[in-house]
């Protein structure tokens, strides 16, 4: 079960500065929408090296399978 450690605080209750300072806390490094884009273009590229490295040594062991053979 989650504990509340933090007093119910009243949002209208805060200030600018405050909320602002909470976004910043959340997210100390603010990217831009360009930059986030970039990164999810090379993990996605990542993880097509992935899938066929992994295709080549499947290639690999099945000729080496029927090489032995």
């Amino acid at each position: 079960m989650l504990a509340n450690h933090e007093p119910d605080r009243n949002i209208e209750d805060l200030t600018d500065t405050q909320i602002y300072d909470a976004i910043r806390y959340l997210e100390p490094q603010p990217r831009s929408a360009k930059e986030t884009a970039e990164d999810a273009d090379d993990r996605e590229e990542d993880n097509g090296v992935v899938i066929y490295a992994f295709l080549y040594i499947a290639l690999l062991g099945c000729l080496a399978f029927l090489w032995l053979r």
